[in-house]
């Protein structure tokens, strides 16, 4: 008898579970789906590599809001799907679709010009490129589409054969590296600081930086969050390497720079080696090496870890490829000559034999709005002097340390000014230069007026 209740009340319970599934079935349902209405900024756009980070193109749409007939179960947040659809043609056919989350998109020159490579456009040609919104409730629904959009988009090619070195505020370009099988591996020679920073950015906008992970130096990343690069413990020339397909980078510090085993001169300013050499036989021959140490993810930024290198160079006619073994030049005329090695336009050295003495041409001098103070690794500001005359600069500051020993630093122009070896107060921006000091003839704390002058490469302080 128990076992024939127990039977009847779980069928009663399963048929008013069915009635009231029935009910709700009947009551309750969505209303106000339908189309979007899209608005472009642009009709025509012309695209090139002046406006590639530029906001060329923006596209709007409303859409509509999904509704219940039952107040107390509104409908699910996530139900309709937007999707941005791209194509050069009317009807849409092999369009690029891509998921929105709000209700616009901004393309900036270097995004609008992918995309419409990747739809088949031809360069330097203005072609009609169609958008629409397609919005469904759910993957099997049908969907419902907005108005068309008709933009006429003029592409251009993307070279992937040169890199730009930006600097640290990503507002300058300090130099350019080259890859010519535009395979992702650009290399070059450029003139750098110790300590430097730098970002690299490709042709497509692409911009690399450092994994942002301590103890990853030379490690790059194209993340949002990546770190700024740097350059290790060195002045002067630099040969460096970004590869973007392993994403790592190396930097190797010219050190010596020698002409047939004899140091050549390397002035800061120009950023040139020099050697003058007498020859007393017509066609005698030269070469050119190299001694460095090489930065990478193996020494990270230890300088005692750096790998110690040489380069040959293979010199032809004005210019020095590195070679497996150098390749000399010759000096046809005895006399006396002046050897000249600097960075040519596409990043790799370049050699002139010029008749007698010559100093190598000095660029005008670019004074910095300010000069900052530092300790000797740049890693902390201690005053910033203002300007007070043309190349001229000052600030009161007080040390705190006996002996304190500090860099002056122009920012602006990434050149770090040491003192001559000998001379306390003669200022150096070539590599070797000492730390700049300051003696204990005063009481620690006493306020200093601390003076540098870049016109004549001078500084000094004095009691306030």
């Amino acid at each position: 008898m128990k076992k024939k209740i127990r039977y009847f009340l779980l069928s009663l319970l399963a048929a008013l579970t069915l009635a009231s599934c029935d009910k709700d079935g009947d009551m309750i349902y969505l209303d106000g789906f339908g189309e979007s209405e899209l608005i472009a900024s642009a009709s025509d756009v012309m695209l090139n590599i002046g406006n590639s980070k530029s906001i060329v193109l923006s596209l709007a749409w409303k859409n509509p809001t999904l509704l219940s007939s039952d107040s107390t179960k509104p409908a699910p947040n996530g139900l309709l799907k937007t999707y941005l659809q791209a194509s050069t043609s009317e009807n849409f056919a092999n369009a690029s679709e891509a998921s929105m989350v709000s209700l616009s998109k901004a393309y900036t020159g270097t995004e609008l010009n992918t995309l419409v490579k990747a739809l088949g456009l031809a360069d330097g040609v203005a072609t009609p490129v169609y958008f629409r919104i397609r919005s469904t409730e759910g993957d099997n629904m049908d969907a419902v589409y907005s108005n068309v959009c008709k933009v006429n988009v003029t592409a251009y090619s993307v070279k992937m054969n040169r890199l730009s070195v930006l600097n640290a505020a990503k507002t300058d370009t300090l130099a350019f590296l080259y890859s010519d099988a535009e395979d992702g591996i650009y290399k070059g020679f450029m003139n750098a600081t110790s300590w430097m920073n730098c970002w690299f950015e490709e042709n497509d906008g692409t911009v690399w930086g450092n994994y942002a992970v301590d103890g990853h130096a030379f490690e790059l990343s194209n993340a949002s969050d990546a770190w700024n690069c740097w350059f290790g413990d060195g002045n002067g020339t630099w040969f460096v390497t970004v590869n973007t397909k392993e994403e790592v980078w190396s930097a190797l510090n010219i050190t010596a720079m020698k002409l047939n085993g004899n140091d050549m001169k390397f002035d800061q300013a120009s950023g040139k080696f020099s050697y003058e050499i007498t020859t007393t036989s017509a066609n005698t021959a030269i070469n050119i090496t190299a001694d460095g140490l090489e930065y990478n993810t193996t020494s990270r930024d230890s300088k005692d870890a750096a790998v110690k290198k040489t380069l040959n160079f293979a010199m032809n006619n004005g210019k020095m490829d590195i070679a497996d073994a150098s390749q000399s030049a010759t000096i046809a005329v005895a006399g006396t000559y002046t050897v000249i090695v600097s960075i040519g336009e596409d990043a790799c050295l370049t050699y002139e034999i010029k008749s007698g003495s010559v100093t190598p041409d000095k660029p005008e001098v670019k004074f910095p709005t300010e000069l900052y103070m530092c300790n000797v690794d740049g890693t902390e500001t201690k005053a910033v002097l203002k300007q007070t005359a043309e190349g001229v600069y000052s600030v009161d500051y007080a040390p705190t340390v006996e002996w304190e020993n500090v860099k002056f630093i122009d920012r602006e122009n990434d050149v770090w000014y040491g003192s001559v070896a000998g001379d306390q107060f003669a200022l150096s921006s070539e590599p070797g230069q000492n730390n700049i000091w300051f003696n204990n003839d005063f009481t620690l704390g006493t306020t200093l007026t601390v003076t540098v002058n870049l016109n004549t490469m001078k500084w000094s302080y004095r009691k306030k």
